[in-house]
């Protein structure tokens, strides 16, 4: 799956392991005066997915939100807008 592909799916670690790779794979072709270059921006991208922090560390509840907007999404169903919360009454009025 090309990086583009794999960006249009939505998922940012993955897009973001997709472009590590990549960049990693350019690193060892490249020519001397671009390695620079590549280097920073595939340092960029290791420290955003260390930021994203371990992807088995996801809630039950996270989980199962991904896999019902997952399947939505396969559905055809688009994404529906998310209702304003409404202050919980105390009683105390």
């Amino acid at each position: 799956m090309s990086i583009a592909e794999t960006a249009a799916t939505g998922d940012r670690r993955k897009t973001l392991e997709a472009m590590r790779d990549k960049l990693a794979r350019d690193m060892d072709d490249a020519p001397p005066a671009v390695v620079a270059q590549i280097a920073g921006r595939l340092s960029a991208v290791m420290v955003e997915l260390a930021e994203l922090g371990n992807p088995e560390k996801v809630s039950t509840l996270d989980e199962l939100a991904d896999k019902r907007k997952n399947r939505l999404s396969e559905a055809g169903v688009p994404d529906a807008p998310r209702r304003p919360s409404r202050q919980r009454r105390t009683g105390s009025d």
